[in-house]
């Protein structure tokens, strides 16, 4: 049995799949998998993938198209005690698969591994820069609640154990057109978990590349990705019969009130609106004694305490 199993879904990322093989072909540790799913694409990845020899390189097809649909299709095919999820253009520098699993030695009980990453926008590698997750070294517990409308890190940051993945679909295939699709995945499998921390930063993400979410620069489509994610993980507390903690709903308060200043900055009066009923629904309710900022919001409002902040700026 594989130490790691690597699954990549594979959607027209045919420029971009043999460096990122190539790079997990390079790991200082040789116990792994790699399960490239093809879903969809128009393109020659497959025919790349295929000129690999590599007995632990695999290629299989999803009759489903989405990257949700791709790893939950992959994961049947998982063998790996730990699984990473790395998407067909991004990268791996040669130790991180090593450093990461050298986590386990601090915390055997462990069930998420974690830490920093790379990222550089696509073709400019020479710009790449060492990214810090915000949540980085605080308890396991607090991550998970802060991560209720945005992933804690980039999808290949962090490896998973695969007994940790309860449900034979952890990817919520509901979500695949959907902008942050992974912000329900890791909202779900954080639940409960214990997360060891890393300062290894060999996790590589490519920015931009054409088809990629993060090139989405529609505020409206992300306001209405923020809400879906938002609204799927509140329903993942009700089914456990929880309600927000004050540090779920600070956050969701900040989230929407951040979204209510950008639209409102692009002319988006209408949606900006909405983010703001959005925004002051989270402080509806007793328990923010503790918290200066939220109160002011509470008493004031939001669009208030922001016009003021902006004359004084102006000031």
């Amino acid at each position: 049995m594989p130490r790691v199993s690597i699954i990549t879904a594979l959607h027209n990322k045919g420029p971009y799949i043999a460096e990122t093989i190539h790079s997990v072909i390079a790991q200082t540790i040789l116990d792994w998998e790699m399960i490239v799913v093809e879903n969809g694409s128009s393109d020659n990845g497959c025919e790349v993938v295929r000129d690999f020899k590599d007995p632990r390189i695999r290629l299989i097809v999803s009759e489903k198209v989405g990257p949700g649909a791709a790893r939950n299709h992959g994961l049947t095919y998982a063998s790996g005690e730990w699984v990473l999820f790395l998407d067909a253009d991004d990268l791996l520098a040669p130790n991180y698969l090593a450093e990461r699993l050298g986590l386990v030695e601090g915390i055997p009980a462990a069930n998420i591994l974690a830490g920093f990453w790379e990222e550089f926008p696509d073709g400019e590698r020479q710009k790449l820069k060492i990214c810090r997750p915000a949540t980085f070294g605080i308890p396991s517990r607090a991550v998970q609640e802060i991560s209720i409308a945005y992933p804690p890190w980039i999808l290949h940051a962090a490896l998973i154990r695969r007994s940790w993945l309860k449900s034979l679909k952890p990817w919520s295939e509901d979500f695949d057109r959907v902008q942050s699709e992974d912000a329900v995945f890791w909202f779900g499998v954080l639940q409960d978990a214990t997360l060891a921390w890393g300062e290894a930063s060999g996790a590589i993400y490519r920015l931009s590349t054409p088809s990629s979410r993060d090139a989405v620069r529609d505020l409206k489509i992300r306001f209405d990705s923020v809400c879906r994610v938002v609204e799927s993980n509140l329903d993942f507390l009700r089914q456990q019969g929880r309600a927000p903690t004050l540090l779920q709903r600070s956050v969701l308060v900040r989230v929407f009130e951040q979204e209510y200043l950008q639209l409102l900055a692009c002319g988006l009066d209408v949606v900006a609106d909405e983010a703001l009923r959005q925004a002051e629904s989270y402080l509806a309710g007793p328990g923010w004694w503790f918290s200066p900022g939220m109160l002011a919001r509470k008493w004031m409002g939001i669009r208030k305490i922001n016009q003021l902040r902006h004359s004084m700026r102006r000031n």
